[in-house]
């Protein structure tokens, strides 16, 4: 078993706001993916300290409350902002977490992202969470009520979850089915011996384009979540830090490939299967 994690900045940002962090204990580990707004002040900062929230209760006690455990660590991280003279709109970042707990593993989403499960056989199911609106429920306002009730009373609120399933990271993806919601913070449980790996990835694994010049024209082609996916969780091995390491790769494939996301991005997994020695 083992978790690690990354971040990179987009093209269009001049600072990352997105943040990752993992967690490796005895049975314990975890992973904790964030992405704060782009149009709100010091997201970076208020990304980075939800996070540290998130780790500091998963640290002291792994409970089976993902809701719980979501709320708190809000709280904690606007108290810190108070604390250090940032506002509030600081903490405007989403927040995706997987832990372990009791047999299972506990995966908990709020505001948009992927949620990426490989299943001992091969399976895998992916959630892709997104607000048709642009605007994301971010777990912050759950002591905001005035924004919340804004957020609730736009005609457009609500988040879209797409459920995709495909044979293997490199077959097609299939839509399963898609769900609407207004809840703050989704939940996924599932045992941890059916699980061979879950992967947490910010929304910018959406924005990957490549510019196509021709003697008479310029135009930007997106890049299929599809061929992102097959080759940015491609983890050759999984000791140390392997997302780290492969994410290194990836980039170095988009470099030659001329592909580029424009969005932030942070990922990170845990790898519950037998480690496998490829470098």
């Amino acid at each position: 078993m083992n978790a690690d994690s990354t971040f990179m900045i987009g093209t269009t940002h001049s600072v990352c706001q997105d943040y990752a962090l993992a967690n490796n204990a005895s049975n314990a580990s975890n992973v904790i993916v964030t992405d704060g707004c782009s149009t709100s002040p010091d997201t970076d900062i208020g990304a980075r300290l939800l996070v540290r929230a998130a780790s500091q209760l998963l640290s002291n006690q792994h409970s089976a409350d993902v809701v719980a455990l979501h709320k708190e660590a809000a709280r904690l991280a606007l108290e810190w902002t108070r604390d250090i003279g940032l506002k509030p709109e600081s903490v405007d970042a989403t927040l995706l977490t997987a832990h372990l707990h009791d047999g299972e593993v506990i995966v908990g989403a709020s505001g948009d992202g992927l949620i990426l499960l490989e299943s001992v056989s091969g399976v895998v199911d992916i959630y892709s969470i997104s607000f048709p609106n642009g605007f994301p429920l971010y777990p912050a306002y759950q002591y905001q009520p005035d924004r919340s009730l804004a957020w609730l009373n736009n005609h457009d609120a609500g988040k879209e979850i797409e459920h995709f399933q495909a044979a293997g990271l490199f077959s097609s993806f299939e839509l399963m089915g898609t769900t609407m919601s207004t809840i703050t913070t989704e939940t996924i449980r599932i045992e941890t011996n059916a699980i061979k790996q879950v992967v947490l990835i910010s929304d910018g694994v959406h924005s990957f384009y490549r510019n196509e010049n021709s003697t008479t024209s310029k135009r930007i082609t997106s890049i299929s979540l599809s061929q992102v996916l097959a080759q940015l969780v491609a983890f050759k091995g999984t000791r140390g830090p392997f997302v780290a390491r492969r994410a290194r790769k990836f980039a170095r494939q988009c470099e030659s490939t001329g592909w580029r996301h424009a969005d932030d991005l942070a990922l990170g997994a845990i790898y519950l299967g037998e480690h496998r020695d490829q470098p």
